[in-house]
């Protein structure tokens, strides 16, 4: 993709910054990177239970985590670990859903893309209205 002046578009021009300090921009662009990424691994787990039935609970989780990000097994673990960290020992105790890992991921690849210390969304109203809580 390229620029209007024919650059290459890295995301950071100076008319993108503008847009970005505009009331209620910044909310509008997480929850659309919210949406965008839980029905990209909505869809990715639609497709790899089709590929593979057989597979459930973590070790699901743990491919959709590896074929998204290229991560080796190890390193997929760590990111399942870290969700269930997150979000399953506190304030309750419960079992790792795949909610709590689109939402892992939502808000680390949000952080790291955009190279932000936060959030101003609520991120987890976002991907529970695109992730069912039974998956």
């Amino acid at each position: 993709m390229t620029n209007t002046d024919g650059s290459p578009h890295t995301g950071s021009t100076r008319r993108a910054s503008k847009w970005f300090l505009l009331p209620g921009a910044r909310l509008l662009a997480e929850s659309w990177f919210a949406w965008q990424v839980s029905h990209e691994l909505l869809d990715s787990y639609k497709r790899m239970r089709s590929e593979e039935p057989q597979l459930t609970g973590k070790t699901l989780y743990e491919r959709i985590v590896i074929r998204r990000s290229g991560l080796d097994v190890n390193a997929a673990a760590g990111v399942l670990r870290r969700a269930e960290q997150s979000f399953c020992e506190w304030p309750s105790d419960r079992d790792l859903k795949f909610r709590d890992v689109v939402l892992y991921i939502v808000i680390e690849e949000y952080l790291r893309s955009h190279a932000a210390i936060g959030t101003h969304t609520n991120l987890t109203n976002v991907v529970a209205r695109v992730i069912p809580d039974d998956l």
